[in-house]
């Protein structure tokens, strides 16, 4: 039974929190960071290198989109030679990191201050300052599910399904339970805590259509939350709403 559990706990994290996760890396601050002299000479004579290297650190982070559009909202041409802009605004169109489809991504970098070399040498997008950035990523239930079936065999669950609806999150499948095969069956939804933690709330969860104690849910779901601490990254992330309808998942920074 702790197997299955297992395993309900492991799809629930593949299917949604890779989605999440893939939006809130970690990026050095450099608190004694001097632009380069030479890159900077660079950029100041050849501005179009920023949006060409912007462009392409993306395409690193947004694999295959069907479009991709970058729109830079200049201090001043210095400003722009250092690295520094009032926004940068980034909209990809059914883009996939990890093999998951993204159906569309639009993140926000505020008041920032870019490293200039390691854009134009890396390909590489590393803030120097705090700057706030704003994400609002929708992710498709149908996405999601080709994605379990792609992953059934490496995960040893069987007909993984995953279903949005009516703000929770509904997951299926069946796996073998030493030579017996069990189906499992669980409900839940996601809360934003503090704007920096995101929680896992299991509501039931069924193993061959027996509902589970609650308080032994419980005990399994506290040892993996929060999900995702967003407090220990060097950059406010800014998640407001983690919002389930029919058809699709919202991870925004944007309250309705």
């Amino acid at each position: 039974m702790k197997r299955v559990l297992r395993i309900f706990l492991f799809v629930a994290i593949l299917s949604i929190l890779s989605s999440i996760d893939l939006f809130a890396k970690p990026v050095e601050i450099e608190e004694n960071y001097v632009p380069d002299d030479a890159i900077t000479a660079m950029i100041a004579s050849n501005p179009q290198i920023i949006d060409d290297k912007l462009k392409a650190a993306m395409l690193k982070e947004l694999e295959d989109p069907g479009s991709i559009t970058i729109d830079i909202s200049h201090i001043s041409p210095s400003d722009t030679a250092l690295g520094k802009f009032n926004k940068i605004y980034v909209y990809a169109y059914r883009s996939k990191i990890e093999n998951v489809v993204i159906e569309s991504a639009k993140i926000e970098f505020i008041n920032v201050c870019l490293n200039t070399k390691r854009l134009i040498e890396e390909e590489k997008i590393r803030p120097v300052n705090k700057c706030t950035i704003n994400v609002d990523i929708i992710v498709k239930e149908n996405d999601l599910n080709t994605f379990l079936t792609n992953k059934s065999k490496k995960i040893k669950v069987d007909n993984p399904k995953v279903r949005f609806d009516k703000n929770n999150i509904e997951l299926s499948g069946s796996t073998k339970y030493g030579f017996v095969k069990v189906e499992f069956w669980g409900k839940g939804n996601f809360e934003v805590k503090d704007e920096k933690e995101i929680w896992f709330h299991a509501s039931k969860l069924k193993v061959n259509r027996v509902s589970m104690p609650r308080n032994f849910v419980g005990t399994i779901i506290k040892k993996i939350n929060p999900l995702m601490n967003f407090e220990k990254f060097s950059f406010n992330v800014n998640i407001k709403q983690i919002k389930i309808t029919d058809g699709q998942l919202r991870i925004t920074s944007y309250e309705d």
